[in-house]
C-alpha cells in the first residue's frame, strides 16, 4: 500500500526544471535587448558625432574663406567663375572644401563641404554664405589734396593727368585731367613754389584748384558705404606704430615661393614683372598707427591703401601705387618719394607740407581702382545670407 503511493507521488511530473529554462530565456533576451538598444544608442551617438563634425568643418570653411579673402585675387574671377578653396585638418578629423562663385561685381557666394568620419562611419554637410564687398570710395579731388600750406620746390612734380603704372596691363581707360592740387587757398602765402615759375612744376586742368572740400573732414575720414577712418583702419591688412617702420618695404616670399603676407614689411609689389611675381595682387591697407610719431620712410616700394595717423617723411625714391592719406603733414627731401594714385594730406594742425628734392606725385585712376578693390571689405548680408544645403 505504502509502496504503490510512493509510486504514484513520484510519477508526477516536476515544474522546476521549465520555469528555471524559461526565467533563462527571459532573462537572455532582456539582456540581447538591452544589448541591442545599446549598439543602436552607440551608432547614434557616433553618427551624431561625425554629423556635427561635418557640419563644423563646413562652417570652418566658411568662416576660414571669410578670414581669410584676398580681394585682389577673387575681383580678377569673371562673373560666373568659380575658385575653390580646400582646406585639411588631419588633427581634427576633418577636411572641408569651399567653392566661391563670383556672383556680379561685389557679390559672391561661398558653398562649403565638410567632411568627417572614415570607414562605415562618414558623414558630409554642405553650407552656404553670401558675401559682399563693401569698397571705400576716396574723394579724390586732385593728384594732391591739402588744406594747410605747401612748399613746393627742387625738381617735385604734382602732375593731374591720369597715367596708368608702367607695365599694368589691366588698367581701363584714362580719365580727363584732373587738377594737379587741390586746396581751400591759392595764394602765394598758401602755395610757395620755390625755384617753379608759373606753375612748371605742376600739371593738371586747373594746376591749383581752390576747393572749400579741401577743407571738409569727410573728404579725407569718410569713405560712403559705411566705411570711415576708423572703420578702415581697423580693417588694415598691416597695422603698426611709426616706431616699427624700421626696414625697407619689400616685396617677400614664403619658403614654398609665395607671397609672405605675414611679414609686415611686405607691402606687395608694383613693379610688374616677366613672369608675374606673387605678391603683385597683394594690396594691403597699411596703418601707420602713432599719432604723435613721425613715419620715415626710406626707399622700398608698396602698393594698396597707405594710412597714417601722424606725420609722413619719405626719402630715398621710396615708391607707392595708391591712395595715401596723412592725417598731419607730408615731407619728402633729397630723393623724395615717387606717388602714383593721389596723395591727401588732412594736416589736423595744419602744418605747412614740404614736397622738395624729386618727389613725384602723379594721379592714376588705375591705381586707385586696383587699390579700392585691394581695400574692400567682407560683409555677410545682414537677411537670409546663410544657409543649409545638404548633409548625409
Amino acid at each position: 500500500m505504502n509502496r504503490s503511493r510512493r509510486l504514484r507521488f513520484s510519477s508526477r511530473k516536476g515544474l522546476a526544471l521549465p520555469m528555471a529554462i524559461g526565467a533563462i530565456v527571459l532573462i537572455g533576451m532582456i539582456l540581447a535587448g538591452v544589448f541591442f538598444t545599446a549598439t543602436q544608442e552607440n551608432r547614434v551617438g557616433r553618427n551624431t558625432i561625425t554629423q556635427e563634425r561635418a557640419f563644423r568643418a563646413a562652417e570652418y570653411g566658411l568662416n576660414n574663406a571669410y578670414a581669410n579673402w584676398n580681394n585682389s585675387t577673387m575681383s580678377k574671377l569673371a562673373t560666373g567663375a568659380v575658385a575653390t578653396i580646400g582646406d585639411k585638418q588631419p588633427s581634427r578629423g576633418f577636411a572641408d572644401t569651399v567653392r566661391v562663385t563670383h556672383l556680379n561685381t561685389n557679390t559672391y557666394l561661398l558653398v562649403s563641404t565638410g567632411y568627417a568620419g572614415s570607414g562605415s562611419t562618414q558623414a558630409l554637410h554642405r553650407t552656404s554664405n553670401v558675401m559682399r564687398l563693401n569698397f571705400p570710395q576716396i574723394n579724390v579731388l586732385a593728384a594732391l589734396t591739402l588744406r594747410g600750406a605747401l612748399k613746393l620746390g627742387g625738381s617735385s612734380f604734382i602732375d593731374g593727368r591720369d597715367t596708368p603704372p608702367t607695365g599694368w596691363t589691366d588698367c581701363g581707360p584714362t580719365t580727363s585731367e584732373q587738377p594737379g592740387i587741390a586746396a581751400t587757398r591759392g595764394d602765394s602765402g598758401t602755395i610757395s613754389l620755390s625755384g617753379c615759375k608759373n606753375f612748371t612744376c605742376v600739371e593738371g586742368n586747373p594746376d591749383v584748384q581752390v576747393n572749400p572740400a579741401a577743407g571738409n573732414d569727410s573728404t579725407y575720414f569718410d569713405y560712403g558705404n559705411g566705411i570711415t577712418w576708423a572703420t578702415l583702419t581697423a580693417a588694415a591688412t598691416i597695422s603698426m606704430p611709426a616706431s616699427a617702420v624700421g626696414s625697407t618695404p619689400n616685396p617677400s616670399l614664403t619658403g614654398g615661393g609665395g607671397c609672405n603676407t605675414l611679414d609686415r614689411m611686405n607691402w606687395g609689389d608694383p613693379i610688374r614683372n616677366t613672369p608675374a611675381g606673387p605678391c603683385e595682387t597683394y594690396f594691403p591697407i597699411v596703418y601707420i598707427s602713432d599719432t604723435t610719431g613721425n613715419t620715415h620712410i626710406t626707399g622700398g616700394v608698396g602698393q594698396g591703401v597707405l594710412l597714417v595717423d601722424g606725420d609722413l617723411q619719405v626719402e630715398g625714391g621710396f615708391q607707392w601705387y595708391g591712395p595715401v592719406i596723412v592725417k598731419g603733414h607730408l615731407t619728402t627731401q633729397g630723393t623724395g618719394g615717387h606717388f602714383n594714385g593721389a596723395v591727401m594730406a588732412a594736416d589736423v594742425d595744419l602744418e605747412l607740407n614740404n614736397l622738395l628734392g624729386n618727389a613725384l606725385v602723379t594721379y592714376s585712376s588705375c591705381a586707385i581702382a586696383d587699390a579700392m578693390i585691394g581695400a574692400g571689405i567682407p560683409t555677410k548680408l545682414k537677411q537670409r545670407s546663410w544657409s543649409e544645403m545638404y548633409y548625409h
